[in-house]
């Protein structure tokens, strides 16, 4: 009894106790319900995550040279390369699994051990100093979740990853990370990081290399071994010793790799002297796909060949710089007030941030005036410059705050230069494809990106008669025809507008000429007296078979002289048709275009089928002209390259605005314009002073391994004692011709052929052409 009621105080305790326990208990349980409530609703918000088993990622557009390896530039947000796992070397895979989730393959989507040693280190450090994210949460990240540091997104994340992992497994989630994760420098995956650190395929990674990537994902600028190079090393060095403490490599593959020297690769994203091929490609990427070209993966493989375009590239602007080199020091780009206390980098930078360098030409500002023959400047990266100047008036007025353009001389040694005010271009292309080889649309891209090889209209000038020549061999007039060289008056009926009295260059004529000596001594009025013969019409329509703008080149007398408009590119492809035989191949930039798994798109065939504009004998009857043009006209500055196949033309504008010179050997046919972009005169220049002298030093590298091209006589053609004709004008044809201004070397009686199967024969026709011509002459006599 007595131990009945000692227990009763205690009571009201047990059951204060039984109910806090029960409340408890109870309120465990409804937050138990309440969490699994909310973890069952935030599961049944999760994203679908389908789409991972077919991943396509934005990929950019790629440009490539004629080889299709050779990448000349890039474009898209996002630098990216997708490759299976199986293709991602062991290595890579296991620096990163060391630096990231060593444990991945042991434990499950979320490491709980490791989330409560990162738990417990951080508050051990004060400080939040270690994450718990597996691969799988990683992936769930990237592509689900923004970076926002929330519980809700945590717990998201771990269900997700839990998601993920029961879809689709580790390795293809480790696949997917690989390919996703940013690795700076625009890099999206190691696939794509190992071309732009290191200029080679992942496969072919080492394994320092690898360490150095793996290194990225968790701070893709801090450890970039391009912004941070010491940072990347300290980084790269950890990774390794991590994977030897987990066995993944030996000791002597870590020493190897600790002494391994780090060597990225350059820039190789845009190649420099490539840029106008390579955004007439671009133009039309977008043109065809819209914006989505730069997301499709898209690679497109062009005509460019590299060696040839960056020599293209360098001539072009060798001669522009020599040219304005002639012509003196025009002066500061700008000038700007400098402190008193110098400047410092920072302000370097801003003052020359708005205006590019041109190539290995860099900008610099004055930090002191002239002294004796040097000034002193700064790059914009802050490196001192010693410049040395000529004693031009512009250069003694250049002071501190001048912002010129400078030339390395070599051995430290720094010239004080203008950028050119006049421009050029230069078109290369296979005239038995109509492959454009290499391609120049001016000096400097960056500076100015007008292309003036494919979008600038000018007057051709002379390099237009050969088209003109060609039309009046088809109406029966041939290189022995005689044509008048007298300056005469054009009435208005025969220009069909206001009367016109055609001159030749220098005010010089010689009476009556053949045709042959007319084009290569580019006599003007031997050019309008063949079209007037022709017909203006019919040579129109002739030339225009060349691939010409009709609009652009009217049927009218002056057209006989380049008075219409064409581009250099039209040029290009018009001169081939002489140099393959009669056949216009329209000129192209790109052979193929595939997508990134290799699927082909756009196939051009090796041998493009062309269309036949005119016969092959009217086509060899003008290369045989053009060929005298070199080596006796106005392009025998040609013959230094030393080869007999070489032909083409000189050109030069009305008031002297364009000059031109447009020609072939073997199988390549290039085209040079100089001029201004705002047409003004070039003075006493011509084609033959300007634009020859560029293309011999562009042809001199490009024919270097190429054959001479023979081009026998074809079938058709007959050789008479006044130079070839058609076969058909030795046998009786007339040439229904009543101008007095020409004298056709055929008449309706029959003419000799000459035998030139002998080099007698051929020693005999040329000085009976020389008798004939001399007693004609003797005739008007």
């Amino acid at each position: 009894m007595n131990a009945s009621n000692s227990s009763r105080p205690g009571r009201p305790w047990l059951r204060i106790f039984a109910l806090v326990a029960g409340l408890l208990l109870g309120l465990t349980v409804a937050l138990g319900c309440a969490a699994g409530w909310w973890l069952w609703q935030v599961w049944q918000g999760l994203p679908s995550i389908k789409e991972l088993a077919v991943y396509q990622p934005a990929q950019p557009l790629r440009i490539y040279a004629d080889d299709g390896k050779t990448l000349l530039a890039e474009y898209g947000e996002e630098r990216r390369d997708v490759l299976p796992l199986s293709a991602i070397p062991k290595r890579m895979q296991l620096a990163l699994l060391a630096i990231e989730d060593a444990r991945y393959y042991e434990h499950g989507a979320v490491d709980f051990g490791g989330m409560a040693r990162a738990a417990l280190a951080n508050i051990t450090t004060g400080r939040h100093g270690q994450g718990a994210s597996t691969i799988s949460m990683q992936v769930a990240r990237n592509f689900y979740l923004t970076r926002e540091k929330t519980f809700t997104r945590k717990i998201t994340e771990m269900l997700l990853a839990f998601k993920l992992e029961q879809e689709y497994g580790k390795d293809r989630l480790l696949e997917l990370y690989m390919n996703q994760v940013y690795l700076g420098e625009r890099a999206y995956g190691f696939a794509a990081a190992a071309n732009i650190y290191f200029g080679k395929p992942v496969s072919e990674i080492t394994l320092a290399q690898a360490a150095m990537l793996a290194g990225l994902p968790k701070a893709p600028s801090a450890n970039n071994p391009v912004n941070n190079p010491e940072r990347a090393r300290q980084r790269q060095q950890y990774i390794l010793k991590r994977m030897l403490e987990l066995g993944y490599i030996s000791d002597a593959e870590y020493q190897a790799a600790l002494a391994e020297p780090l060597q990225l690769a350059p820039d190789h994203t845009a190649i420099r002297e490539a840029a106008w091929p390579v955004e007439a490609v671009r133009q039309w990427a977008v043109a065809r796909y819209g914006e989505q070209a730069y997301a499709l993966g898209l690679d497109i493989t062009t005509t460019i060949n590299l060696p040839a375009q960056k020599h293209a590239d360098a001539v072009v602007r060798a001669h522009l710089l020599n040219l304005q080199a002639a012509s003196g020091f025009r002066g500061a780009v700008k000038t700007v007030a400098l402190s008193h206390d110098g400047p410092d980098a920072k302000t370097i930078r801003s003052l020359l941030a708005a205006t590019p360098d041109s190539a290995d030409d860099v900008l610099a500002v004055l930090i002191t005036g002239r002294q004796g023959d040097v000034f002193n400047a700064v790059q914009r990266d802050g490196t001192p410059l010693e410049l040395v100047s000529d004693k031009s008036a512009a250069a003694g007025k250049l002071g501190r705050g001048a912002i010129v353009y400078a030339r390395d001389m070599g051995k430290a040694r720094w010239q004080l230069i203008s950028l050119p005010q006049m421009e050029a271009s230069l078109v290369s292309l296979d005239s038995q494809t109509g492959d454009i080889e290499a391609l120049v649309g001016g000096f400097d891209f960056d500076r100015n990106k007008y292309d003036r090889a494919l979008q600038a209209y000018r007057q051709p000038g002379s390099a237009f008669k050969p088209f003109i020549y060609g039309a009046a061999i088809e109406k029966g007039f041939f290189p022995g025809t005689l044509v008048d060289d007298t300056q005469r008056q054009l009435g208005r009926t025969e220009t069909g507008a206001q009367p016109w009295r055609p001159k030749n260059y220098g005010d010089n004529y010689e009476g009556f000429i053949t045709v042959r000596r007319g084009l290569a001594r580019s006599k003007n009025l031997v050019a309008v007296g063949l079209m007037q013969a022709a017909g203006a019409p019919y040579a129109q329509q002739y030339a225009m078979q060349f691939g010409f703008n009709a609009a652009r080149n009217p049927p009218s007398l002056p057209l006989a002289l380049g008075s219409g408009s064409v581009t250099a590119t039209q040029m290009a492809a018009g001169y081939a048709v002489f140099a393959n035989g009669g056949t216009l191949y329209s000129p192209r930039l790109i052979k193929s275009v595939r997508d990134r798994k290799g699927k082909v798109l756009i196939a051009e065939p090796a041998r493009p089928k062309g269309r036949r504009v005119v016969s092959e004998r009217n086509a060899w009857m003008v290369d045989s002209l053009l060929r005298s043009v070199v080596h006796e006209g106005t392009g025998r500055g040609a013959m230094v390259l030393g080869r007999d196949d070489l032909a083409g033309k000189t050109g030069t504008s009305n008031d002297a605005r364009d000059a031109w010179f447009a020609g072939y050997g073997g199988d390549l046919v290039t085209v040079v314009w100089m001029g201004y972009d705002q047409p003004r005169s070039l003075g006493r220049r011509t084609g033959g002073t300007l634009s020859l002298p560029v293309w011999v030093d562009y042809m001199k590298t490009a024919l270097a391994d190429r054959p001479q091209r023979e081009r026998p006589v074809p079938d058709g053609v007959a050789q008479t004692m006044q130079d070839y004709v058609y076969t058909e004008y030795t046998q009786g044809a007339c040439v229904d011709d009543a101008h007095g201004f020409i004298r056709s070397a055929v008449k309706c009686a029959r003419v000799v052929v000459t035998d030139t199967s002998s080099a007698a024969a051929q020693e005999g026709h040329e000085q009976s052409e020389r008798d004939a011509i001399i007693q004609m002459f003797s005739n008007d006599d």
